[in-house]
């Protein structure tokens, strides 16, 4: 079915950051077809037979894509507040992991997707670091399916920790196998990547083993790096040597591998992002939530390296909101730099488009509105929302420094309209809520 918006305005984020402040979008079968002045795609879509929608009053914009979370902590707001990431950890996170079941994770992960659109997100790479029972990775595939967002899955693993979520190689690497074989598919509505949990949580054999699937199988990685100084100290408490070096010695390091965070970088650190090409996925609302710090994003950037912005967990940031996390993540770098001009808005909504969907490796099919991309976009409405009435002057800086999920009007993933007039069109919003409600009183229930 042919579909289109008219009189819209249209903020692309493509290679010339065009703009129609009077445009208009045609698509079909989930990709765009056209993108240009509405008269002009009003007369085509009327030629074609679409449906025509008007957008007057309203910005359209690339879905946003949120490079880092765990959905399954959407059962966990608030737990564990105001501890470091070192006393966070055991305490709040590795207790859940260790509990979590099959009614759990659903709950959890369908919450964090409702949550994830009301955001204008279309795109959500979620790292699910615990597996304590088999199947939990289908649960989430399936959910995510139903629900009809773009995910990018990080099958997590760890060989030390807790006994209840230590895998074998053999074990990880049949169920990401199995995994890829049920779910992805050629319209990449979901991707299966490694995902390591952290480097105290991996035997250098399970290193090893990481990157000799991954280049086998032409899988990318991803990975907490550099979260805090941790890395580093237990890299040099267990080798004696810094964690830079342990991991280019066992392979990690590659033009394929996220390294979420990113923190604790020293210039040793940066020569090495820069010489492998390492990706980013920056998480201020974290990073400021368990005081780990400021990550060098004015740095990387200028290093040439492609950096996406990511939410994290609930457990970390009690939301998956990612408008949120542009105004905080272009403010937090302002603040430390003192310089107004290290983060703009520009940028802060380029990390959340175009180069989030590079950091996943799905640039060719999301990220900006272009002809031949798929269909995911967000029409924001400024009068739906006191925060952001009224648009005094750039649109993109009114949605990174003055938007908020009550400004979405209509989400688009694939072709297919899951939001609309602020209403869930393929949810039970309610009944989603109420179950999240039950199934955290549950969790906690099975971790007390």
């Amino acid at each position: 079915m042919k579909q289109a918006w008219v009189h819209v305005h249209i903020v692309t984020v493509d290679r010339e950051d065009r703009v129609f402040p009077d445009g208009g979008i045609l698509y079909e079968d989930g990709v765009i077809r056209a993108v240009g002045e509405s008269a002009e795609i009003e007369r085509l879509a009327l030629e074609q037979g679409a449906e025509i929608r008007d957008g007057a009053g309203k910005y359209l914009f690339p879905g946003l894509i949120n490079t880092h979370t765990h959905l399954y902590q959407e059962l966990t707001k608030g737990r564990g507040s105001d501890l470091s990431l070192e006393d966070w950890f055991p305490k709040a996170m590795a207790p859940v992991g260790a509990a979590l079941r099959e009614r759990h994770m659903e709950a959890g992960v369908e919450l964090g997707l409702l949550e994830a659109v009301r955001s204008g997100t279309t795109t959500v790479a979620d790292y699910m670091q615990h597996q304590p029972i088999p199947g939990l990775g289908i649960v989430e595939l399936d959910a995510a399916q139903k629900l009809g967002v773009r995910m990018v899955y990080g099958r997590g693993y760890r060989d030390i920790g807790r006994p209840e979520v230590i895998e074998t190689p053999e074990k990880i690497f049949a169920d990401v196998d199995d995994l890829r074989g049920r779910y992805e598919s050629g319209d990449g509505m979901i991707t299966v990547w490694l995902a390591p949990a952290a480097s105290w949580g991996l035997s250098d054999g399970l290193m090893r083993a990481t990157r000799q699937y991954a280049d086998a199988n032409h899988m990318p990685i991803m990975m907490h790096l550099f979260e805090t100084g941790s890395d580093d100290a237990g890299s040099r408490e267990r080798f004696g040597k810094p964690a830079i070096e342990w991991f280019e010695e066992a392979g990690l390091l590659g033009s394929d591998l996220l390294a979420v965070h990113s923190v604790a970088l020293g210039e040793e650190e940066l020569a090495k992002y820069r010489e492998y090409g390492i990706m980013v996925s920056y998480n201020p609302v974290s990073n400021m939530y368990l005081a780990s710090g400021v990550a060098p994003i004015r740095r990387l950037l200028d290093m040439g390296l492609t950096v996406g912005l990511g939410t994290d967990g609930a457990g970390s940031n009690n939301s998956n909101d990612m408008i949120e996390a542009m105004k905080s993540g272009a403010l937090l770098q302002k603040a430390f730099s003192r310089d107004p001009r290290s983060l703009t808005a520009p940028e802060a909504l380029r990390m959340a488009t175009i180069e989030a969907a590079r950091s996943l490796r799905i640039d060719h099919l999301v990220g900006s509105i272009e002809v031949g991309k798929r269909a995911d976009f967000f029409l924001y409405d400024p009068m739906r929302s006191v925060k952001s009435c009224p648009v005094c002057g750039d649109i993109t800086a009114t949605l990174v420094y003055s938007g908020d999920c009550q400004g979405v009007d209509t989400v688009v993933v694939n072709g297919r309209t899951l939001l609309s007039g602020g209403v869930f069109t393929q949810a039970d919003e309610a009944g989603i809520l109420a179950r999240a409600r039950d199934m955290a009183e549950d969790l906690a229930r099975c971790i007390s």
